[in-house]
């Protein structure tokens, strides 16, 4: 039974809280996210470092700058800076899973052997998609975010309710974004393209934001936020099998519409 918008986006912030503390207590699952939350954590800092100087510089003031231009300069990197954290874990989500696919892959098709045994050993023994066409994917989501990251960026230039707007269309678009990058191993055990995730994606809308919510912002914490990224995705598949697909035939070929 499809549910409103409001009730999705509560169904999807339950399902990731109940989605850590899930990965949290098998000894199975965690072994297999601590693999991928080495390499994720080294590319996050690196990435927020890299971001955040970068808006630094870019923000130097003036030795003869006036008190209202220093003000709107510091107005400024603050709302950089919270886009900056914001953005930089799932970018490196993105990059990880460019570049290391099955690092995503097992954590996700471990817990899901946890929660659904049947739908997991049909995930793994799905071709999938190629290597070619998983990489495209992975582009054209990094491309669409870095492009809406941009727009955010724009919009903090806006005088009085820059500030505002900026953090805000950040806010939405990296919570969307991060459950999508982290549905990413099973939009490709399901032979997935870019056209039918999105179509995927905007059917449970308000789900896929609300899963999204909660962990922007905890992965978004400097410096320890990186380390829960292994929990996430492992969380994404209480999300598919309980939120998103709580019925579905568990074979990687259906085109069952999510009830979300």
């Amino acid at each position: 039974m499809a549910s409103g918008p409001s009730q999705g986006v509560f169904s999807g912030i339950s399902a990731a809280f109940r989605g850590f503390r899930f990965a949290a207590s098998h000894p199975e699952v965690r072994r297999l996210y601590r693999q991928l939350l080495l390499v994720l954590f080294a590319v996050a800092i690196a990435l927020t470092v890299l971001l955040g100087g970068a808006l630094w510089y870019f923000t130097a003031l003036a030795e003869d700058a006036s008190g209202w231009m220093v003000a709107g300069i510091w107005l400024l990197r603050i709302a950089g800076a919270l886009i900056v954290m914001m953005a930089s874990p799932l970018l490196a989500l993105m990059v990880v899973n460019a570049v290391f696919p099955f690092l995503g892959e097992r954590a996700f098709l471990g817990a899901m052997g946890v929660i659904d045994p049947p739908r997991a050993e049909a995930l793994a023994a799905a071709e999938g998609l190629s290597m070619a066409a998983g990489l495209g994917s992975s582009v054209r989501r990094l491309l669409h975010f870095l492009g809406l990251t941009l727009l955010a960026f724009g919009l903090t230039l806006v005088p009085l309710i820059g500030a505002l707007l900026g953090p805000t269309l950040q806010l939405w678009s990296t919570s969307r974004a991060l459950t999508w990058e982290l549905l990413d191993p099973y939009f490709d055990r399901r032979g997935f393209g870019y056209a039918e995730q999105r179509r995927y994606l905007r059917a449970s809308r308000g789900a896929v934001f609300g899963f999204g919510l909660p962990l922007s912002f905890l992965l978004g914490v400097p410096i320890i936020g990186p380390l829960f990224f292994g929990l996430a995705q492992a969380s994404s598949a209480l999300l598919v099998a309980e939120v998103l697909e709580p019925s579905a035939e568990a074979l990687p070929s259906s085109t069952a519409a999510p009830t979300a």
